[in-house]
């Protein structure tokens, strides 16, 4: 039982904020409203009692008027004319009875309850029961032939319910008004109070992962800036210990450099000397680890900068993506061509906002994964220009594509795919994947089997400009 209890509250979701506030405001002024309804209440029906005894009195001193009239109280008798309007009181009920000191009635109704201990001087009035209805009860002593005799009147409340009924709606309505009134200034105002934590939230979801710059403490209320100090402490260690990762990747990067040029240059000295003149296949091998060792170590250093450049947004700048297309395609012409492959190019005249250096490697990237995975005598097309209304950079490719079942992880670091030959260190797409995040793009893939691949980078941003270049093939031009 105690491990099923604990199961259920794991899954209670704590209250946020706004219903916390909305609570704690509402409960109160809901026991306001409740005690203000009962107070409401009680007065409406005083207020009501008030009115209505005073006509009530007005009966008894008609009735004390008429009886004074008689001439003895042998033979106390009433007028039909008198009596029916003493009792005229729809749709309440009177009833009225005379006593003298003995309790005997003179007058009226004899099964009314007789009340003892009455003020000689004033109507005195309190609640009761006749006839198994609530009625009013008023009686009154007064001194006749020198006697003492009891007046007293008894009437239904109808009237009087119909009274408190109409005061109290006249009194709860405006309060229900107010108090609906309230609720809605709460609403409005735990909503209007709390925009800072909503504007602080989007602030930092509309960030990168590497994006640790420090958060504004002066923009926010005073009682968000301790807890966003300490966020600004623990991005500041985040920076430092991701700052201290990427000068280790670089400085390992530049320091095997040293070693594989100088292995670069004995590969190439025992070729000269014919060491592997009975080995040639050993020599090939050895010049393609060289190769693949020379691109990993480029591909970590790129690797680096990128992360190290995720938030540069400030140093961005105007730059046309022709001039970066130029600039990376111009190292893969060579390649092309001896791999006889037909690299061409669909440039359109746009510009977005971004860091040049950083595009130029993701096309770089993109270009030579296409030429890697590409079999001899295939088509390779690098595209830009707008489409939807964003800018974009592609390389299309008819080559064998990727497996469906490969696509959600090919953005992985050193992911190989499966049953696809080549010498790439899996680096590549990440990279590319990191660039666009910088400069708020987004990679779009589309995988034809058995033929045809290609990567789009989207640039969520407005372009500056199009015009139309007509498209060239490597085999005809070099940049």
């Amino acid at each position: 039982m105690r491990l099923k209890f604990s199961k259920l509250l794991s899954h209670i979701q704590p209250w946020g904020l706004n219903q916390r506030l909305i609570v704690s405001l509402s409960i109160p002024l809901m026991v306001i409203f409740c005690i203000s309804c009962i107070w409401d209440y009680v007065v409406a029906k005083q207020t009501a009692n008030s009115a209505h005894d005073v006509a009530l009195a007005d009966v008894v001193y008609d009735l004390e008027e008429l009886i004074r009239k008689q001439p003895s109280l042998s033979n106390l008798n009433l007028a039909a004319e008198s009596e029916a309007m003493i009792l005229s009181n729809a749709p309440d009920k009177l009833y009225f009875s005379v006593r003298n000191t003995d309790g005997t009635t003179l007058l009226g109704d004899a099964a009314l309850p007789v009340q003892s201990q009455v003020d000689h001087r004033i109507v005195t009035f309190l609640d009761g029961s006749y006839r198994q209805q609530p009625v009013r009860i008023a009686h009154h002593q007064i001194q006749l032939h020198d006697s003492d005799l009891l007046i007293q009147v008894v009437e239904t409340i109808q009237k009087r319910e119909q009274s408190s009924h109409k005061f109290l709606t006249a009194m709860v309505v405006p309060n229900l008004l107010v108090m609906l009134t309230v609720l809605l200034a709460v609403l409005w105002g735990v909503r209007k109070g709390l925009e800072p934590l909503h504007t602080l939230e989007k602030e930092i979801a509309s960030r990168s992962v590497n994006d640790l710059r420090e958060l504004e403490l002066a923009q926010n209320p005073f009682e968000l800036r301790p807890l966003l100090k300490r966020l600004n402490e623990l991005f500041h260690l985040l920076r430092e210990s991701n700052a201290i990762q990427q000068r280790f990747i670089a400085d390992a990067a530049h320091q095997l450099r040293t070693p594989l040029a100088g292995l670069q240059t004995q590969i190439d000295l025992a070729v000269a000397e014919g060491i592997f003149g009975q080995h040639p296949a050993r020599k090939e091998n050895i010049e393609e680890a060289t190769t693949r060792i020379e691109h990993l170590l480029s591909q970590l250093l790129s690797y680096a900068r990128t992360e190290s450049a995720m938030s540069l947004t400030d140093s961005f700048e105007q730059v046309r993506l022709a001039d970066v297309i130029e600039r990376s395609a111009s190292m893969f012409i060579d390649r092309a061509l001896a791999k006889q492959i037909d690299l061409g190019f669909e440039i359109s005249e746009v510009h977005v906002s971004g860091l040049s250096w950083m595009l130029q490697e993701a096309i770089g990237n993109l270009i030579d994964n296409a030429l890697r995975y590409t079999p001899e005598g295939s088509v390779v097309t690098v595209k830009c220009g707008i489409l939807n209304g964003a800018a974009f950079l592609e390389v299309e490719d008819s080559g064998m594509g990727i497996p469906a079942t490969e696509l959600p992880t090919i953005f992985d670091r050193f992911h190989h795919i499966a049953g696809i030959d080549g010498s790439g260190c899996g680096l590549g797409l990440s990279i590319v994947k990191q660039i666009a995040s910088v400069h708020n793009a987004e990679v779009e893939f589309q995988s034809r089997m058995p033929q045809g691949f290609s990567v789009r980078i989207v640039f969520h941003q407005r372009p500056m400009s199009l015009t139309k270049i007509d498209g060239m093939r490597a085999s005809k031009i070099i940049f």
